[in-house]
């Protein structure tokens, strides 16, 4: 199958609707070429991409209430001022089992001041994933893969505060700190937090996607040698990309339920692909239908032209014969003269 110049645009929303319903379009559409099909693909993931990110600020949002509900009830009372923490305790403060996923272990040590004595701290408590120290005059954030991989941030607490309220707040206390997650001044964070999400999840649901369209256009070339039908493999990915929206629409169905039922489908990466591929290889074999069929109508037009020419043949050589005849006879009757000339040279009559 080879692709055409000047398709006529299909919008999106029919391609959409094209891709679930009807394989016989997917020829059409694939013909529109591969720019338009990765912008197709664009699209989707655009779409993809805002569902998860309300998702991810929905559960940011849960977990900030969460976190302040902590702070308010289990944190002793304390002050910032000018970046140095004032707390009364006499042991650190550990908090595990954290629900949200971006933190594995926070430590609040305002009792370590030394950097031997913050770096001994470390070494003992930190573990594989994010761990978080509050230590009296910085915060540090270490990140641990396995004992050789280890990274390690430092802030200030005035950073740390301008990271999250895009403010300069080098004074506060804990009631303030409490009131402040809770208020209409975390807009600002939610909404950089969203922009940044955004950005991050779709280009990681967009390289996911494309390489998704890649692995279902080599079963599809595979399955197109296995029925013997020759299609170039741009237009079997073209057509794999327009596979992918029936999943698609599955996993934003999906990640909408979540936000309400906390359940995981545990096979469902391979079942993305499977309906995928499915698709694409209905339609393999639809083309191939179309092929067979098309090459039955060529023989049977050959048929019908070679029985038009026998009859011509027929028709040509049946007028043919009675000219022959005439001919024949004329030159009977001449041969018949010169005999009788021959017989009678003088034309006398017996």
């Amino acid at each position: 199958m080879k692709e055409r110049e000047g398709v006529v645009n299909i919008n999106f929303f029919k391609k959409v609707w094209y891709s679930i319903t009807k394989f016989e379009q997917y020829p059409a559409m694939a013909t529109e070429g591969l720019p338009r099909a990765i912008k197709y693909l664009l699209t989707l993931m655009v779409a993809v991409t805002i569902f998860v990110m309300i998702g991810s600020l929905m559960q940011m949002k849960q977990t900030i209430g969460s976190l302040s509900q902590y702070i308010e009830q289990n944190i002793p009372d304390f002050t910032v001022v000018d970046g140095i923490v004032e707390m009364n305790i006499e042991q650190p403060i550990k908090i595990e089992n954290i629900q949200y996923s971006g933190f594995d272990k926070i430590i609040v040590n305002p009792l370590a001041e030394t950097t031997e004595q913050k770096e001994q701290y470390e070494n003992d408590e930190t573990i594989v994933g994010v761990t978080i120290f509050f230590f009296r005059d910085e915060i540090v954030l270490k990140s641990k893969i396995d004992d050789d991989h280890i990274s390690k941030q430092n802030y200030t607490y005035g950073e740390f505060v301008s990271n999250y309220t895009g403010e300069n707040i080098s004074t506060f206390n804990k009631t303030q700190l409490v009131e402040y997650l809770t208020s209409q001044g975390m807009t600002k964070y939610y909404i950089r937090y969203g922009l940044s999400a955004f950005v991050y999840l779709f280009l990681i649901n967009l390289i996911y996607a494309l390489l998704d369209a890649l692995e279902i256009a080599v079963l599809g070339w595979f399955t197109t040698t296995l029925a013997r039908i020759k299609i170039r493999f741009v237009a079997i990915y073209n057509m794999a990309v327009y596979a992918l929206t029936l999943p698609v629409v599955l996993n934003i169905i999906y990640i909408v339920v979540n936000y309400f039922v906390d359940f995981k489908i545990t096979y469902f990466q391979v079942a993305y692909i499977t309906i995928a591929y499915i698709y694409l290889a209905a339609t393999i074999f639809i083309l191939k239908d179309d092929i067979i069929k098309k090459m039955q109508e060529v023989e049977k037009i050959k048929q019908e032209q070679k029985k038009v020419r026998e009859e011509i043949n027929e028709q040509e050589e049946n007028q043919q014969e009675p000219d022959k005849k005439d001919k024949d006879n004329e030159n009977n009757d001449e041969d018949k003269k010169e005999d009788d000339n021959r017989e009678n040279p003088e034309g006398l009559e017996a």
